[in-house]
């Protein structure tokens, strides 16, 4: 069987590289017009404990970009070269040295003038140019860093993708100093394996909540997804499973059922009521704010929304409010209730504009009623507290059992509200203020359980027998 193979037989650092055809009882060996570099084909090894050097075989070049081309180049020329030697075999042309000169003149594919090697350069650079920019749209932090733009008027959003972009680098770095080598993730390599490693790196190493981990996780499958959507088909890579993930396992499901829900009752919020403020403005002011929050489960934003222009009167008489709330934008409508008219006649309309930074005054200030109120039951619970993580101070949610008041933050009303209310309103009514779309979703948010939802049963049902035996008393 013919064969073509090629050597490197000068002795400088750069030549030409020879070609060798052995058929039948024809063995030579000539020059061709691609040059070479030496290092590619020679290289050193030992023999019996002395130092020797061997030769490649042209399917044994690696390196980089340069010697790959250079090896392409090479394959395609032998192709060439056999399929020419097939052709004049079946013809009955002789083969000889000359036939082989000829054939290697024919199929060689050298450039020759100026104009032809810029030409060649730049299809080449162009072709560099465009693999670098798809390198780069599959680079994972560069896929995440292309949902900003999306995201630009929507600061909230904005804040959270951008802390899940530095979150990646903080991951990506961890891997490069545990690998000791250098890591750049792909879009490609978002799959279970990564997620479940992200997750062990931020909850054990980094010592995060594991709903934490998750929420960064879900945004940058959303990155990556954006990615994708933005860009020709094909041109983003993603794992094949991108759309069979698992964020959280049947275990870790079944702990964060377990999680902890700090809320206020009705009897805690009387308390609340009966404090004066009145020489403290601020105070009075958080201390409004936290009645009509727990009282409609409404967002601050939303509070100036309790107006005339939305108020109704249903067929029995019964006024409500209706509107579109502001961060989900779907309908909600508020009774109102003896109880919530009573909070808005004596304390009047609450501060509706508070910014993203008096979110953090008002949790402190809500503290402070709640302790004046003598709310400090120990409860296990989790809150932010200073601890070493890997040699530096930092802030974390730890668990343990704390005074109550220190648990309570802007999210306890909302909480409040739909764990007080739960049973005794429509459900609907209390999703649509909550923004939950299914019961399931809502119970895991007030950490309602079969035990809670049992004993309203068992009162309802009791109280409407006891309503009935009352009325029939009355008849008799």
């Amino acid at each position: 069987m013919a064969s073509f193979r090629f050597y490197y037989r000068g002795k400088k650092e750069k030549g030409k590289v020879s070609v060798r055809l052995i058929h039948n009882s024809l063995d030579c060996t000539i020059s061709t017009p691609y040059y070479t570099l030496k290092e590619y084909w020679i290289y050193k090894t030992t023999k019996n404990g002395k130092s020797t050097y061997k030769h490649k075989t042209l399917d044994e070049l690696k390196g980089g970009a340069q010697l790959k081309q250079h090896k392409e180049n090479l394959i395609g020329f032998r192709e060439r070269l056999e399929r020419q030697l097939i052709t004049d075999v079946n013809e009955g042309l002789p083969i000889t040295n000359e036939w082989l000169k000829s054939a290697v003149k024919k199929h060689s594919t050298v450039l020759t003038s100026q104009e032809e090697i810029f030409a060649e350069q730049q299809k080449l650079n162009k072709e560099k140019t465009k693999k670098e920019e798809i390198e780069k749209k599959n680079n994972l932090l560069n896929a995440i860093e292309s949902i900003f733009l999306k995201y630009k008027t929507n600061n909230k959003e904005l804040k959270k993708f951008k802390t899940t972009y530095n979150w990646v680098v903080e991951y990506q770095l961890y891997k490069n100093n545990s690998s000791q080598k250098e890591t750049k993730f792909q879009t490609k390599n978002f799959n279970q394996g990564f997620i479940d490693d992200f997750k062990d790196w931020a909850v054990n190493e980094m010592k995060y909540k594991l709903s934490t981990a998750v929420g960064h996780l879900k945004r940058i499958k959303r990155a990556i997804k954006y990615a994708e959507s933005i860009e020709d088909e094909g041109i983003v890579k993603l794992h094949r499973t991108i759309n069979d993930l698992n964020f959280v396992t049947t275990k870790e499901q079944e702990q964060q059922e377990d999680k902890i829900v700090v809320r206020l009752t009705f009897d805690e919020f009387d308390k609340i009521d009966d404090l004066d403020f009145d020489d403290d403005e601020v105070l009075k002011e958080v201390q409004k704010c936290m009645l009509i929050g727990g009282e409609t489960g409404l967002r601050f934003s939303d509070f100036g929304k309790l107006n005339n222009d939305n108020l109704k009167t249903t067929l029995g008489g019964v006024e409500y409010w209706e509107f579109k709330t502001s961060k989900t934008k779907k309908w909600v409508q508020i009774t109102k209730t003896e109880r919530l008219e009573y909070f808005l006649d004596k304390y009047g309309d609450p501060k509706t504009d508070y910014s993203d930074n008096e979110d953090i005054l008002l949790n402190e200030k809500m503290k402070v009623i709640c302790k004046k109120a003598k709310i400090n039951e120990s409860i296990e619970m989790e809150i932010s507290k200073i601890i070493n993580v890997k040699g530096k101070e930092t802030r974390r949610y730890v668990r343990g059992f704390y005074p109550k008041y220190k648990g309570i933050t802007t999210r306890t009303l909302r909480r409040s509200f739909a764990t007080n209310y739960y049973g005794l309103m429509d459900t609907e009514l209390i999703m649509r203020v909550t923004g939950h779309t299914d019961v399931k979703s809502l119970r895991e948010y007030i950490n309602v359980h079969d035990d809670k939802i049992v004993a309203i049963s068992y009162e309802k049902i009791n109280k409407i027998h006891k309503d009935r035996a009352l009325k029939l008393k009355k008849v008799e």
